[in-house]
Parts: structure tokens; C-alpha cells; sequence
């Protein structure tokens, strides 16, 4: 009866797309946007900005499981303990897949449609490499939409009965056009599966912020009308950006990591004269705006010294990071917003400068209280 609510649901959604819900807003805006998060070498994906984008709404209307497009992380207690596992058939042996498809299984939707994206670049079939680059954008969207990710997925279980639709289309329809995000590059995923789960864990507690501001904005209006929509955007703008933003990155780098793995293939009649290969660090911070504490991640392919520093806008020095040896691979670093005498910094733009040998880079980060 669960499954069949979940599809029932999943089903109204995807009709109501045809209004400019969120299946033709936000993720038309997310594909959109994560061609302009791509590094240089794949500036081919411009010339299918528009296909990638107007595609993205596919999986919403095609004949595959409505399971595909969620996972209720909070039914497995092992998410909570920090032992979930990450791999398809250890997950099989530890629940059975059918547990796991009446609780969804976007994770792995994910990383085999990962699969099938590099597999069509190795092999050229460029024209199908656009519509399952769509497609794959489409899913990554969905799981980075807080009520995909939960049990109370409607707010069924709290007496928010509805949320799910006034979250993610009457909500936030409104202002796509007016949302604009600060500057970042995709990243090489060296095990994408657990990139997957890391963004779903930072973004699940979003669940909580959502129907604490339904509560909130519906004891104010009742009736979900313009008083409500006002409030409940005051309250979830920030947290709805950027969940928004991350999702436009993290599609950009699956797209990115299917195109190394691949060998950094080019379209017929294309071809370039640098290396097709990563040949520098780069650099991004998650979430932003932030308020409690910022992520920043970096990839390495060669060993270095690095030298991590916050600067204010004038150029001044507000907190030295890090500064130490580092190997080749993925890092993350943390900077918790105070200065370098522990007080809290003010609210604002800040420069994160990420310094490893000779080479530099530089990414905005805004701390907001």
C-alpha cells in the first residue's frame, strides 16, 4: 500500500509538470545551469544547452518505476549511525531489493544511468550521450530535494499533508528567474556512489527546515495563499538556493567524471590542443551562503603544499585555514566562520584563497547569520 501511494504521488507530480511545476521549473534550471559549472575542455556541452535542459523533464513521463526518483534515507537506522551501506549488493544482502525499491533507489539510479553516460562517450554515440546526460540531470536533481528523501515525503506523518507540492513548485516557481549563483567548477568524483550519499546526508536535515516553516506559515495562513508563500520563502530562500546551486554542481561534475572516465572524448569535427585531462587543483564551498559551517573541497592529481586562507573584500586577512602537506585525491577542509582570534566573523562576502605550489585559486564564499 506505501508503494503504491509513493507511485500514486509520484504519478500526480509528474502530470502536473505539464502546468510549470517543479519538473519543468527547477529542473530545466538546474541542467541549465550546470552546463555554465563545467570546466573549460567542455565547453561543446554549451551547443546543447537547450536539448539538455528541455530533456530534463523525460524520466517525469516515461514508463520506468516511479521508485527511481526518491530513497526514504530515515527508514534505514544504519544512515543515522553512519554505517549505511554504499554499495547496490551490500545494500541487497542487508534489506532485499525489495525493501529497497519500496523505499527507492535514486542513489544507484544515479551511478548506472554515471555508467551509461561514459559508456556512450567511449563509444561516441554523441546523440544519445545528450538525452542520458538529461535524464542523468534529472535524478541528481531529485535527490537533492529534501521531501525526496524521506518517509514523510508529503508530509503525511506530521499533519503537513501537501507540502511536498507547495514546496518544491507554488513556492519556488516564482522567483527561478531572479536566483543567481556564485561561481564554482565541477569536481572529479573518485567514487561517485559516495559523493552521492555525502550531498544526500548534507541535505536531508533540510526536511525538518522545510516543515518547520510549513507549521510556521500555515498557523499565520491556513488557506496556502500569498501571505503563506511570502513566509514560507523568508524562511526557506536560502536553504532552497542553495540546494538548487549544489544540485546544478553536483550534475555538472557527474557529467564531468563520466567525460575523464570516458578519456575525455570531443564530438565529431571537435578537437583541442591542451591536455584532455585534469591538470589543476579545483576548488569549491558547500553550502553558500552559509551559516554554521562551510565545506571546501579541492581535487589534487599530484602531491603539494597547500596554504588555505580566508580574506575579507578588501583583501584583508580574517583566518588562516590550513597550511600543511597534502596528497593527490579529494579533500575537504572546514571553515566555521570565525576569525583568527575565534570570534565570529560578520556577515558577508568572503574570498577563500587555495594556494598549492605555484598555482592559485580563489572562490567567493558568503557567511550569513
Amino acid at each position: 500500500m506505501k508503494l503504491f501511494l509513493k507511485i500514486m504521488l509520484l504519478i500526480t507530480l509528474s502530470i502536473s509538470t505539464l502546468f510549470g511545476r517543479w519538473g519543468w521549473g527547477s529542473h530545466r534550471f538546474i541542467n541549465d545551469a550546470a552546463v555554465d559549472f563545467l570546466p573549460e575542455a567542455m565547453s561543446f556541452f554549451q551547443d546543447h544547452r537547450d536539448y539538455l535542459s528541455s530533456h530534463s523533464t523525460d524520466p517525469d513521463t516515461d514508463d520506468l518505476p516511479g521508485y527511481y526518483h526518491y530513497i526514504d534515507i530515515d527508514y534505514y537506522p544504519e544512515f543515522f549511525a553512519g554505517t549505511l551501506p554504499h554499495q547496490w549488493q551490500d545494500m541487497v544482502d542487508l534489506y532485499g531489493q525489495s525493501v529497497m525499491e519500496d523505499n527507492g533507489v535514486i542513489p544507484w539510479i544515479i551511478e548506472w544511468w554515471l555508467a551509461d553516460l561514459t559508456t556512450l562517450m567511449e563509444n561516441g554515440s554523441w546523440n544519445d550521450v545528450w538525452q542520458t546526460a538529461a535524464e542523468l540531470g534529472h535524478y541528481v536533481a531529485d535527490s537533492h530535494q529534501a521531501m525526496h528523501l524521506t518517509l514523510n515525503y508529503n508530509g503525511q506523518l506530521t499533519g503537513n499533508y501537501g507540502i511536498h507540492s507547495r514546496y518544491e513548485t507554488q513556492m519556488i516557481n516564482p522567483h527561478l528567474d531572479t536566483i543567481v549563483f556564485s561561481d564554482s567548477v565541477a569536481l572529479y568524483w573518485e567514487s561517485p556512489i559516495d559523493s552521492i550519499f555525502s550531498y544526500i546526508d548534507a541535505i536531508f536535515p533540510s526536511v525538518d527546515l522545510v516543515l518547520a516553516a510549513d507549521d510556521r506559515a500555515g498557523n499565520v495562513d491556513s488557506n496556502h495563499g500569498s501571505t503563506y508563500y511570502a513566509m514560507m520563502w523568508e524562511d526557506l530562500a536560502d536553504t532552497t538556493i542553495w540546494s538548487l546551486e549544489r544540485a546544478s554542481v553536483d550534475v555538472a561534475s557527474l557529467w564531468y567524471t563520466a567525460w575523464i572516465n570516458a578519456g575525455s572524448p570531443y564530438p565529431p569535427g571537435l578537437s583541442v590542443d591542451s591536455p584532455q585531462t585534469p591538470t589543476n587543483f579545483q576548488l569549491s564551498a558547500f553550502p553558500n551562503p552559509f551559516n554554521a559551517q562551510a565545506s571546501i573541497q579541492f581535487q589534487l592529481l599530484e602531491p603539494g603544499n597547500l596554504d588555505l586562507n580566508i580574506y575579507d573584500t578588501r583583501g584583508k586577512l580574517i583566518k588562516s585555514v590550513a597550511s600543511h602537506a597534502v596528497r593527490p585525491g579529494a579533500h575537504t577542509l572546514y571553515w566555521d566562520g570565525s576569525d583568527q582570534h575565534g570570534n565570529r566573523a560578520h556577515s558577508g562576502v568572503y574570498l577563500v584563497e587555495l594556494v598549492i605550489g605555484d598555482r592559485r585559486s580563489i572562490q567567493k564564499l558568503t557567511l550569513i547569520k
